[in-house]
């Protein structure tokens, strides 16, 4: 609430998700066509869509053995219902009329889904750490060759809050910053609840059970109704 962002979006995914309904196309995904940028653009991005689906489960892999969970514990969940996200950011300089129109690149908010993989050219990206007890805000880093990795609130609740989903934001600069983001949910239907591994007596359950598919309906739903994501004061 109360804040306007800069951000420019374009989002491509194999399985529409929005809440929208009834558009002219009869509800499915609409990307632009050769006519309007080349090399094709659904060719291109699933590619890159493709390639880090092996990415995001060896990620998946590596962070249950991180965990002392059977490897594929996650990235079981994560297999036969492609309901992941790339997209592709555009904030331009905060200069003139952008700055009259905008007070932030993208607002404070945690990921909805199990974690992110984020690319950015150029600073702009920020953090709560997850040790932080202030809430202060820190500069991400910007790798030329490398992703960083967001956790998202899929694995928060999974983990019942052992990992804590990232609070970021992006906040306006005098540069121009691109980014590329690839969301990583699990299957629609999978069923995210703590896991028996991370609840004890001295750690009960704190999250209820829902499927993620609900979890980012009620999110985006939230969004619409200008509820916001994140609340800074309470952290």
């Amino acid at each position: 609430p109360t804040t306007s962002a800069s951000v420019r979006a374009w989002d491509y995914s194999r399985t529409r998700f929005t809440l929208k309904q009834g558009d002219e196309d009869g509800g499915g995904n609409r990307y632009p066509g050769i006519d309007v940028v080349q090399p094709d653009y659904t060719k291109f991005v699933d590619d890159l869509y493709e390639r880090q689906d092996v990415l995001g489960t060896a990620l998946m892999i590596a962070m249950a053995e991180c965990l002392h969970l059977p490897p594929s514990t996650f990235s079981d969940m994560f297999h036969g219902g492609d309901f992941g996200t790339i997209r592709l950011l555009s904030y331009p300089e905060t200069d003139g009329e952008t700055a009259e129109a905008a007070n932030i690149g993208i607002s404070a908010h945690t990921d909805f889904e199990a974690f992110t993989l984020m690319h950015q050219d150029a600073a702009g990206l920020q953090f709560v750490p997850a040790e932080s007890s202030t809430g202060e805000w820190i500069d991400a880093p910007v790798f030329k060759d490398s992703f960083v990795v967001i956790v998202g609130d899929v694995l928060e609740r999974l983990t019942n809050g052992v990992l804590k989903a990232t609070p970021h934001r992006v906040v306006t600069t005098s540069h121009r910053r691109q980014s590329i983001i690839r969301f990583n949910a699990v299957t629609a239907e999978t069923i995210v609840a703590p896991l028996n591994s991370f609840i004890t007596k001295d750690r009960p359950s704190s999250y209820s059970a829902v499927t993620m598919k609900t979890h980012m309906e009620t999110t985006m739903k939230n969004l619409e109704l200008g509820l916001g994501a994140w609340d800074e004061k309470k952290q």
